[in-house]
């Protein structure tokens, strides 16, 4: 059978999420075994800002899927995650998305049994407003086909699930080839730290270098 491509998905899934419900910034990813959020596909988010979020307030994102295993909602919005979490939480998440003026957020998931396996985050700007009930509404509509779009997911890799965030992002980088001066832009760290990060991956995963880790992981 074939299976689409992960990115195939998420482009699809951003292009209709936002025709219907139009928001001024979106992402796509995907969520592994340990509830954590990856293989973002950004859209209309610069990649300052998404590097902003998971180095200093991602903890604090009321909508992060650990918040939502079990749980029978699938369409979220901001104020209603807000309130589930301590205020002084709310308030370092509330600065984050002031600085990119934004001023509503709402997170669709498709759930594989009782926990997230995919969403999508649409975050508006003051000029657009907050999401509407009647938009809620729609959003809630559209969640059913992106659980048929995320039934075409590729299996998750077990490989991949012994590595923390910054080292499944390492390993998926190498996989595209990337240079060493190409890691530490995307990072945003000097070429020292980006070795020191390599070295570390070589050795959890015990391998000597880049050819050895793609082929382990990814082979």
């Amino acid at each position: 059978m074939y299976v689409i491509p992960s990115q195939d998905i998420a482009g699809h899934c951003l292009h209709a999420f936002t025709q219907l419900v139009p928001a001024s910034r979106a992402a796509f990813y995907c969520v592994d075994r340990q509830l954590q959020a990856h293989d973002f596909s950004l859209h209309g988010m610069s990649g300052e800002m998404h590097r902003d979020y998971l180095d200093n307030y991602r903890q604090f994102d009321p909508l992060q899927p650990r918040n939502y295993v079990s749980s029978d909602l699938a369409v979220v919005p901001l104020g209603l995650a807000m309130a589930r979490q301590p205020i002084r939480d709310s308030h370092r998440y509330r600065h984050f998305l002031q600085r990119y003026d934004v001023v509503d957020v709402v997170e669709v998931f498709a759930h594989w049994g009782s926990r997230p396996q995919a969403a999508i985050s649409l975050l508006r700007t003051a000029e657009q407003g907050v999401f509407t009930s009647e938009q809620l509404t729609q959003l809630a509509a559209l969640q059913a086909l992106l659980q048929l779009a995320v039934a075409n997911l590729p299996p998750q890799d077990d490989s991949l699930s012994s590595l923390t965030p910054k080292e499944r992002q390492i390993a998926l980088l190498l996989r595209q080839g990337v240079s060493n001066k190409e890691l530490a832009r995307e990072l945003d760290v000097g070429l020292p730290t980006v070795k020191t990060h390599l070295i570390n991956l070589f050795r959890k995963t015990g391998v000597s270098n880049r050819t050895e880790l793609v082929s382990s992981l990814f082979l």
